[in-house]
């Protein structure tokens, strides 16, 4: 089953959260929309994950899966 639209984006924002960052919407004056954008550019980064690995970790098993499974059939010694 697909995911639905809504929930693509609440596993988007979740990966955005591990990776420290949020979504923040603003009204500001037309004119000055360009000071915020560019004031929002300046900030640095947030600080990375303590396990990076993590993130990528379902992405990885899911690419060895499909890759085709190298394990040693059920009956076979290792």
């Amino acid at each position: 089953m697909s995911m639905t639209n809504a929930q693509k984006k609440a596993k988007q924002r979740q990966r955005d959260r591990l990776l420290g960052w949020t979504e923040v919407t603003v009204k500001v004056a037309a004119n000055r929309a360009q000071d915020v954008k560019d004031y929002a550019a300046s900030l640095p980064l947030p600080v990375p994950p303590t396990d990076p690995d993590q993130l990528s970790l379902l992405d990885r098993i899911e690419e060895e899966l499909a890759a085709g499974d190298r394990s040693p059939d059920q009956g076979q010694l290792i």
